[in-house]
């Protein structure tokens, strides 16, 4: 994870890749997170940031570790995830 780790370390582009990794349109996450397309939006442009609490449901909707998603760490049980997200970057 060499020259993509800085990508990563922002909140708005982690959460844009996990989304797009589902394969999901801005509409399609909004929809499935209960909010307006253009909160969602807002969130990946990185103009406005989710509460933790909120951070929780949008890993839960777009399958990536909670800590991963808020913070760019792992928690204790997600090395599956880190490895997938290494492969993709090898």
């Amino acid at each position: 994870m060499d020259d993509h780790t800085d990508d990563l370390n922002v909140f708005a582009n982690r959460l844009q890749y996990a989304r797009k990794r589902q394969l999901l349109s801005q509409v399609a996450a909004a929809k499935s997170l209960g909010i307006a397309r253009m909160t969602y939006v807002d969130w990946e442009k990185g103009k406005r940031s989710p509460t933790l609490e909120t951070v929780v449901k949008i890993s839960e909707c777009l399958n990536v570790d909670k800590h991963w998603l808020a913070f760019g760490e792992f928690g204790a049980n997600a090395s599956s995830e880190r490895q997938q997200l290494e492969e993709v970057y090898e």
